[in-house]
């Protein structure tokens, strides 16, 4: 058996004579080969809401932004309830990881809690930051010790009151994980989160030790699927109907998929809410039985994360110009097709009807974009505009994802889009499309786009169809159309060009659309409105 003592020794290996003979003769050969594993092909050092024993490998950087949302079919204001979180961790040296947190809840309960659901939001915002510190790995055995310092704000009456303040809350772990069989790795996670026991004269979560466990399953390379539970032993992690604390076990199961070698995204569903270190033994309120459904972006890159290839993509393969200009989508149908990774766009817009719209987007990795835009509808008088949830401009968040691309030999380009936003008024809406291509030769396209937008008890569907064709190698004309489940139907039709010598994209066209984007692309008024666009993109990095 293997001394106490040897378990409290740093993760730092012994060389035996026949592996440091091994080291000699490879270094006569030759230098070694890099690594080629990056820090996302790995078992994961953390998922959504639960530690493992696992760190980060040296110099490696990973970045998390998600979100977890309820059935928007409950009755509470906008798109029903949503947790957004955010996330980075660094590792500097081996077995030493440095990370920061991010969590916003600002939407009032789903249900009554004490016989009233408060008239203001129950909020919890905040973050902090941790250290991970991996204290012995040897074999199939890793074992680590994580603490963390966070300042939350807990605003509602179900919170004990209504306050702007910020609080101080911690949490350790002594997370454990041990490989059971190949790609199969069983998590044991003991813990304690520390909050006031007690806030404006009521009962307060208090100090709850608990204990996870949990199971990671890397089907192949880029699919990981998992399942943790984690229960609470002292305090409370639960808010119950009638107003009282209690305790009820966190359950969580999801799966990761990588799209790229350094990026994933990762679905889940779970009874819980927390999304940092020391929020993550608390269920949702109340009664901590409400199933969230949840997604989160993962991007890892520095030295400790190597840079890869495409999957599926064989070497050499090179996109022709009129593959690139596939990479734009169109003037109401979005391309399933994402920018070169590194790849930075400034995009403006501005038509009849007081239509204008900005929109900015980058490519960290391959196979995927991250934007954010602003859009002023166009408003004819035909009240078209009164379809929306709300009159005024809108920001909205996007990330667009590639699973398949037809250059890879896949019959279809594929790719996934999903849209949040808020107007000024601050009327939420949900978008999401699932954009389809076939290239039928060099130089013609078509497109189709299942899309659906969500806000409130409103739910609007459609299709879309498009048609590319390259009358130039630097000119494309392009035709779409979209049928929808009530309201008008949306035309568009108009051409880009590439201006020679420069990343530069001009576009001229017509459509009944009301805007370029979500959900004001599937809106439709009476009279056409013409409009003007202008794409700058270039590479910042490879």
């Amino acid at each position: 058996m293997t001394p106490v003592s040897s378990f409290l020794r740093p993760t730092r290996r012994r060389a035996s004579a026949a592996s440091l003979a091994l080291a000699l003769t490879c270094a006569a050969a030759g230098p070694a080969m890099p690594e080629t594993v990056t820090a996302m092909e790995r078992q994961p050092d953390a998922l959504f809401n639960f530690t493992t024993g696992d760190v980060l490998p040296r110099g490696a950087f990973r970045f998390r932004l998600g979100f977890l949302q309820t059935n928007p079919s409950i009755q509470t204001a906008g798109t029903g309830n949503q947790i957004y979180q955010s996330g980075a961790a660094f590792s500097p040296m081996e077995g030493l990881q440095f990370g920061v947190d991010y969590i916003n809840h600002v939407d009032p309960p789903p249900r009554p809690i004490a016989t009233d659901t408060p008239g203001r939001s129950a909020q919890v915002v905040g973050g902090g930051a941790h250290v991970k510190y991996r204290f012995y790995d040897e074999g199939p055995l890793t074992m680590s010790a994580q603490i963390a310092g966070e300042f939350l704000k807990f605003s509602s009456t179900i919170f004990g009151k209504f306050s702007q303040d910020y609080e101080f809350v911690g949490s350790a772990h002594l997370p454990v994980s041990y490989d059971v069989a190949p790609g199969i790795r069983l998590h044991l996670t003991p813990g304690v989160s520390i909050f006031p026991g007690s806030r404006g004269g009521s009962t307060f979560y208090g100090t709850v030790a608990s204990v996870g466990a949990g199971v990671t399953w890397q089907v192949v390379e880029r699919l990981l699927v998992y399942g943790t539970v984690t229960q609470p032993l002292t305090g409370a992690n639960t808010i119950r109907s009638d107003g009282s604390y209690g305790r009820k076990p966190v359950i969580t199961g999801g799966a990761r998929f990588l799209f790229a070698p350094n990026s994933s995204v990762e679905v889940f569903a779970t009874n819980g809410m927390g999304t940092t270190p020391t929020t993550s033994v608390l269920t949702y309120f109340p009664n901590g039985d409400m199933v969230m459904i949840g997604a989160m972006l993962n991007l890892t890159f520095g030295r400790g994360s190597p840079e890869k290839p495409i999957y599926d993509r064989a070497p050499g393969t090179t996109l022709t110009s009129y593959q690139t200009a596939l990479q734009s989508n169109g003037f109401t149908l979005q391309t399933p097709r994402t920018r070169d990774r590194g790849t930075v766009e400034l995009h403006g817009e501005i038509g009849t009807d007081g239509a204008r719209a900005a929109h900015v987007s980058v490519s960290p990795d391959h196979f995927l974009e991250l934007g954010a835009s602003y859009e002023e509808v166009a408003n004819d008088g035909s009240a078209a505009i009164n379809a929306l949830p709300g009159t005024t401009g809108r920001w909205s968040g996007t990330f667009k994802l590639q699973f398949m691309d037809q250059v890879d030999g896949f019959p279809v380009s594929l790719g996934y889009t999903f849209q949040a936003g808020r107007d000024r008024q601050k009327n939420g809406v949900l978008y999401m499309s699932l954009p389809m291509m076939r290239e039928f030769g060099p130089n013609f396209a078509m497109t189709v786009e299942p899309k659906a937008a969500f806000f409130g008890s409103q739910e609007i569907y459609a299709v879309g169809l498009g048609a590319s064709y390259s009358v130039t190698p630097d000119i494309r004309v392009i035709g779409e159309y979209t049928v929808r489940d009530g309201g008008r139907d949306i035309w568009a039709i108009g051409a880009k060009t590439r201006v020679q010598g420069m990343p530069l994209d001009v576009g001229l066209h017509a459509t009944n659309a009301i805007g370029a984007y979500g959900i004001n692309a599937m809106t439709g008024q009476s009279d056409p409105k013409f409009g003007l666009s202008i794409s700058v993109h270039n590479k910042l990095f490879r």
